[in-house]
């Protein structure tokens, strides 16, 4: 019986599930792929200065890699929160999927995230930072930025830069 080569299936595969997280949209050429992913946050939320240790998992809805150190999670509500891991979690930004196992009803600063690949395999794990608390913008406040012509203002990482 002859063999084929499972190499082509595997290209197809990969172009049809990872092409889409791996394309360059274009939008601004000089801007890196955190860097947009942070604008695209940013342009729907603001920055209240506050910081919780811990939040409950009942009210979080999505998370998006901003890159190896940065995490958002957004909320229900107008709310949604800015994670900076204390270091850089290899291969998070790339994967783009993590799990976390918690005996509480709540994902707290220091809970341990775990990097998973396509397949579910285990990459390494990283300790959650605090949570930055994040406010939806009003339609009147979008409207008002964008009249203005304003930039989003970029969370400060807690050592006076700017994120990421």
């Amino acid at each position: 019986m002859k063999q084929k080569a499972l190499w082509p299936t595997l290209i197809v595969a990969l172009m049809a599930f990872g092409g889409t997280t791996l394309a360059d949209d274009g939008d601004n050429p000089k801007m890196t792929r955190a860097e947009k992913r942070l604008a695209s946050v940013m342009e729907d939320y603001k920055s209240t200065g506050k910081t919780k240790s811990c939040v409950p998992l009942r009210s979080l809805r999505d998370s998006t890699i901003i890159d190896d150190q940065t995490i958002f999670f957004k909320s229900i509500g107008k709310k949604g929160y800015i994670n900076r891991l204390s270091h850089k979690c290899p291969r998070l930004a790339s994967e783009e999927r993590f799990m976390y196992s918690t005996s509480i009803s709540s994902l707290c600063r220091m809970e341990i995230i775990t990097v998973l690949d396509s397949f579910g395999r285990q990459w390494g794990s990283c300790g959650l930072g605090e949570f930055e608390e994040m406010e939806k913008l009003s339609k009147a406040e979008k409207a008002e930025r964008a009249a203005n012509n304003e930039t989003p203002q970029v969370p400060d990482d807690g050592q006076g830069n700017e994120s990421p």
